[in-house]
C-alpha cells in the first residue's frame, strides 16, 4: 500500500463523505467539517498507550510510583520511563517497529469505512440491529489473531490487519448502538468475549419515534455542494427519540442506513411496517423515512450525527473498551506473544529495518507520535480528548480544504447548544 494512503483516503472522503462510524483520521475529520470530533485513530492510539503502560507495569519495567497520573504520556515517554538509560536516538529506533505496527492497525481500522465490502456491512459497524453478526465478527477476528500470534514462525501482518478491523467494529458499537442512551456509563463487558452481548429489540418492535427529531434545512457552502452533491442540506437534530419501552426494558437497538447488505450480499433495508431507528446524517436517505432522524454519535456535528451531543460519551467508552480488549488479549496470549505481536522489544531484523526506515525519513500513514494519554480511568480522559483534538486542529490548519469559514454557521449554533446542554447535564448529575 502506498505511503500516500492517508492523502488518498482523505481525498476520497472529501469527494463522497461516506463515513459510517467514528471518523477514521484527523485529516478526514477536517474534510468532513466535524472539527472537534474524536477519530478512530485517536481512540485506538490513546487506548494502546494505556495498555502499553499496563504492560510495562505488569512486567516491572515501570514501577507504579513512577507514574504521574496527572501527566499525559506519549509512547516515547513510556519507553523513557521503562528504560531511562536509553538515549532519545535509541528510543526512536527501538520504538519504531511498534509504531509501524500501530500504523498498520490504524490504516486497517480506517479502511473498514472505505472498503467496498465492509463500508456497507452492518456487522462491521453494529448497524441495522446486527448485534449477533457484529459480535460474531469480533470473535472470529480475535480467534485468527490469537492463532496466528501463537504460531511462532508465522509472519503477523495479517493478524495486525485483523486487529485493526476488529477494533473498528468494537469502537462503532458505542457510537452506533443505543448503549449510551440506555444510561450505561461502563463498557459492555460481554463484547468481544461472548456472541450474545445483551437483549436486542425484536425485529417487529418499534425502536424509534419521529417526535424527538427536528428537521433542519440550511444553505450549503460551495465545498459542501461539490462533496455532498446536495443543496440545500436537510438533516435532523434528535433528542429522546428512542421509544420509552426500549429504554425501560434495556433493549439494544441501532440505526439502519441506506444501501446496506449482509454477509451473503443480500440487501438490508429499513423496515416500512415498523418504526425502526436510522443511522442518520445528511447523506442517509433512510433518515427521512419513519421514524425520521437517527441515533449515531459519530461526530460532534448534527449534520452528520443526530445524537451529536453524546459523541464524547461514546468516544470515552470506546477508548476504555479498546484498552480492555487489548489487556484481555495480552492475558490470553501471554506477555511474550503480546510483545511479539506489537514488537514492543523488537528483534535484530526489526531494528535493522527500523534504522533503514528512519534513515530514509519514511513517514507514517495514520500514526502520530504526538498523541498522548493520561493513565487514569477518571473523567479526565474526556478532557484529554478535547485538548488533544484542539492541538491537532491547530497543527493541521485546515490544509485539506478551504478554511474554517466554510463550516455552516448553523453548526456553530448547535455546537454552542451542545456545550450548554452538557453543562446542564453535569449540574444535574452533581445534584
Amino acid at each position: 500500500m502506498s505511503n500516500n494512503i492517508k492523502t488518498y483516503l482523505a481525498y476520497f472522503c472529501l469527494l463522497v463523505i461516506s463515513i459510517t462510524g467514528f471518523i477514521p483520521h484527523p485529516s478526514v475529520r477536517l474534510g468532513g467539517q466535524a472539527g472537534e470530533s474524536i477519530t478512530h485513530t485517536e481512540i485506538t492510539q490513546q487506548a494502546f498507550i494505556r495498555s502499553l503502560a499496563r504492560y510495562f507495569l505488569d512486567t516491572h519495567a515501570i514501577r507504579t510510583q513512577e507514574i504521574n497520573h496527572s501527566h499525559e504520556y506519549t509512547i516515547d515517554e513510556l519507553y523513557h520511563l521503562a528504560y531511562p538509560h536509553w538515549t532519545t536516538k535509541q528510543v526512536r529506533q527501538r520504538s519504531y517497529p511498534l509504531k509501524s505496527i500501530l500504523d498498520t492497525i490504524l490504516v486497517e481500522n480506517g479502511l473498514v469505512d472505505f472498503d467496498a465490502w465492509t463500508k456497507k456491512l452492518p456487522a462491521a459497524h453494529f448497524d441495522s440491529e446486527a448485534f449477533s453478526n457484529g459480535s460474531r465478527r469480533i470473535l472470529e477476528l480475535r480467534r485468527q489473531i490469537i492463532n496466528d500470534t501463537r504460531t511462532k514462525a508465522k509472519i503477523l501482518t495479517e493478524a495486525r490487519k485483523c486487529l485493526g478491523q476488529l477494533l473498528h467494529t468494537l469502537q462503532d458499537f458505542y457510537s452506533h448502538s443505543n448503549w449510551i442512551e440506555l444510561g450505561k456509563t461502563d463498557i459492555n463487558d460481554r463484547l468481544g468475549i461472548h456472541e450474545n452481548i445483551g437483549p436486542v429489540a425484536a425485529s417487529n418492535q418499534s425502536t424509534c419515534t419521529s417526535s424527538g427529531c427536528t428537521k433542519i434545512r440550511v444553505r450549503c457552502s460551495l465545498y459542501q455542494k461539490i462533496t455532498l452533491n446536495k443543496c440545500p442540506l436537510e438533516y435532523y437534530e434528535c433528542k429522546n427519540n428512542i421509544q420509552p419501552e426500549i429504554i425501560a426494558q434495556g433493549l439494544l437497538t441501532s440505526g439502519y442506513s441506506s444501501n446496506q447488505h449482509n454477509e451473503n450480499n443480500d440487501s438490508i433495508t429499513k423496515p416500512i411496517n415498523v418504526e425502526k431507528c436510522s443511522h442518520g446524517s445528511v447523506m442517509d436517505i433512510t433518515s427521512h423515512q419513519p421514524a425520521v432522524g437517527g441515533i449515531n454519535k459519530d461526530t460532534t456535528i448534527p449534520l452528520y450525527s443526530p445524537h451529536f451531543d453524546l459523541h464524547y460519551e461514546a468516544a470515552n467508552l470506546a477508548v476504555i473498551a479498546t484498552e480492555q480488549f487489548l489487556n484481555d488479549l495480552r492475558r490470553d496470549l501471554g506477555n511474550d506473544d503480546f510483545d511479539r505481536l506489537f514488537a514492543i522489544h523488537p528483534t535484530v531484523e526489526e531494528l535493522h529495518a527500523a534504522s533503514k526506515a528512519i534513515a530514509h525519513m519514511r513517514k507514517w500513514q495514520f500514526f502520530s507520535s504526538s498523541i498522548s494519554s493520561g493513565l487514569s480511568l477518571t473523567a479526565r480522559l474526556m478532557k484529554n480528548f478535547r485538548q488533544s483534538v484542539k492541538e491537532r486542529l491547530k497543527k493541521i490548519k485546515w490544509n485539506l480544504f478551504g478554511n474554517s469559514k466554510d463550516i455552516l454557521k448553523e453548526d456553530f449554533v448547535f455546537r454552542r447548544r451542545r456545550k450548554r446542554d452538557l453543562i446542564l447535564r453535569r449540574r444535574q448529575q452533581l445534584h
